[in-house]
């Protein structure tokens, strides 16, 4: 029953977009996420990637990063931070619980986490098969980090209504999960050091 209803909400903020999308106003970065600090507590970056055109019209999105980073441990992960200036048909969000397990990782764990602190976001063990890989994610734009797609595009029609924004970012953290316990406290902890600094980059 709550996937139906979350499924009728997705459906009436498209047509909403499709049908109004002219009346939001574009919202560009507070800073170019390029400018993005190369340092986040113990994780340095070791890697920075860059989409092709192909993948740059599928996501439709306005500005990115795609960076890699280590810890001294050695533990590597992969920072995806997605903006969009304004979400319409094509240009919307896509939820990584349909991109990943197309690519061939099957879900054993989809569940939300509360990290120290409040924030609550998306955690996903997924599997490809003996390889194991970690993931957490969150929607965030116009002042709120958000776990559940459906919850954010319900935010995204009112703040389309009241405030003709429809702005707002996917962050995604993917690693290795071998060792689950262990590599969710090394996620946990650079999602953390990470959302200290993200309001700095994204309109609230």
């Amino acid at each position: 029953m709550k996937n139906f209803f979350g499924a009728v909400l997705l459906l009436a903020a498209t047509i909403y977009l499709v049908n109004f999308s002219g009346t939001v106003q574009p919202v560009a970065p507070l800073k170019p996420l390029s400018e993005f600090p190369a340092n986040l507590g113990d994780f340095q970056v070791v890697n920075d990637r860059t989409f092709g055109a192909e993948v740059l019209g599928s996501l439709g999105v306005d500005h990115y990063i795609m960076r890699a980073y280590k810890n001294p441990d050695g533990y590597l992960l992969w920072l995806y931070i997605g903006f969009y200036e304004s979400q319409s048909q094509g240009e919307i969000i896509h939820s990584p619980k349909h991109c990943m397990p197309g690519s061939g990782w099957n879900p054993v764990i989809n569940t939300e986490v509360t990290l120290a602190g409040g924030p609550v976001i998306d955690q996903m063990l997924l599997q490809k098969g003996e390889e194991r890989q970690l993931a957490h994610y969150w929607y965030q734009g116009r002042g709120r980090v958000v776990a559940n797609e459906y919850v954010d595009r319900g935010y995204m029609v009112l703040d389309s209504l009241l405030k003709k924004r429809s702005d707002g970012a996917l962050i995604r953290i993917t690693g290795p999960g071998a060792d689950f316990a262990g590599d969710t406290r090394k996620q946990h902890h650079f999602a953390q050091e990470l959302l200290a600094v993200l309001d700095e980059y994204l309109p609230s």
